[in-house]
C-alpha cells in the first residue's frame, strides 16, 4: 500500500511521476493508478538520453486498459539545461573537495530529473510525487536510502510534496508483478527489447567512476561521501526554487532553466 491518507482532499490533482517507461516505473504507476484519479507520466528528456520521437506505449496502453478509472497523462519534458546547472554548479570547488564524485552523471540526472519535477508540482498545483525506486540498486544514489532517498524526501517535503516510492518493496519482482496485471506479455522484459524505456548513454561512465572509486573506498564510504557531495546540488537546488516562487514572473535561474 502507498503511503498516503486516502481522505486527503490533494490525492485529486493527481501524481506526478518520473516515468522512464521501464518495468520499474510502470508498476509503479500501476501502484499509482489504484490511489489517484489522475497519474502524470514524466518522461524527461536531455541531451545523452536516447528517448525516440515515438515513444514507446505499449505499456501506457495496457495500463489504460487495466485501470480504466484512472487518467494517465504521459509528456515528454525537457531538461538538459536542469541537468547542466546541477553538474556544472561549484564544479571547481567540488573536483577539489570530492575528487572523483564530479563524475557521478546518474546522480546528477536524478537530482536534475526531480528538480525539473518538482517545478511541475509547483506550477500544476501537484501534492504529490513519486519515482519507480526499487531495492538492491544502492549503488544509485536515488534509489539508496544512506544517500538520496532521504535527501530528496526531504526536498520536496520543504515545498509541501510528498514524495512516494511505490516500487521500493523487500523481495518484490515487478517484472513478474506486471506480468500478472496484464502489463507486458511475458514474466521477463529487463535488458531485451520488451524492456521499453529511456537509454543513458553516459551510463558507461558512471559505471567506470564506481569501479575506480570503490577501488579505494568500501562501499559505505562511498554512500557517506556521495551523500556530502549530492547534498550541497539540493541545497542549491532548494535556495534556487524558493527565489523562483519569491518572485513570479523575473528573472531568476529557475525561470531561465525553464526557458
Amino acid at each position: 500500500m502507498l503511503d498516503v491518507d486516502i481522505e486527503d482532499p490533494a490525492l485529486d490533482g493527481g501524481v506526478a511521476h518520473l516515468y522512464s517507461g521501464g518495468a520499474d516505473s510502470s508498476l509503479a504507476a500501476c501502484r499509482l493508478a489504484q490511489v489517484f484519479p489522475a497519474v502524470h507520466l514524466n518522461t524527461f528528456d536531455r541531451f545523452g538520453f536516447l528517448v525516440a520521437s515515438r515513444f514507446p506505449t505499449v505499456h501506457f496502453e495496457r495500463m489504460r486498459q487495466r485501470f480504466p478509472q484512472t487518467r494517465f497523462i504521459h509528456r515528454v519534458i525537457p531538461a538538459s539545461r536542469f541537468y547542466d546547472e546541477v553538474e556544472s554548479y561549484r564544479y571547481w570547488g567540488c573536483l577539489r573537495r570530492h575528487g572523483l564524485l564530479v563524475l557521478n552523471t546518474c546522480g546528477h540526472c536524478k537530482v536534475a530529473l526531480h528538480w525539473r519535477n518538482l517545478v511541475f508540482c509547483l506550477q500544476n498545483g501537484i501534492r504529490y510525487a513519486s519515482d519507480g525506486a526499487v531495492m538492491n540498486a544502492e549503488e544509485f544514489a536515488e534509489q539508496n536510502p544512506r544517500i538520496l532517498m532521504t535527501e530528496l524526501e526531504d526536498l520536496y517535503a520543504h515545498f509541501g510534496i510528498k514524495l512516494l516510492h511505490p516500487s521500493y518493496e523487500k523481495g518484490l519482482s515487478t517484472e513478474g508483478t506486471l506480468h500478472d496485471l496484464g502489463i507486458t506479455s511475458q514474466r521477463r522484459i529487463k535488458m531485451t527489447t520488451k524492456d521499453l524505456q529511456v537509454v543513458c548513454t553516459q551510463h558507461v561512465l558512471f559505471g567506470m567512476m564506481m569501479r575506480v572509486i570503490l577501488t579505494r573506498l568500501s562501499f559505505p564510504e562511498y554512500e557517506a561521501a556521495a551523500r556530502a557531495y549530492l547534498h550541497g546540488k539540493l541545497e542549491h537546488i532548494k535556495e534556487t526554487t524558493s527565489e523562483f516562487l519569491a518572485k513570479p514572473g523575473e528573472d531568476t535561474l529557475v525561470a531561465r532553466l525553464l526557458g
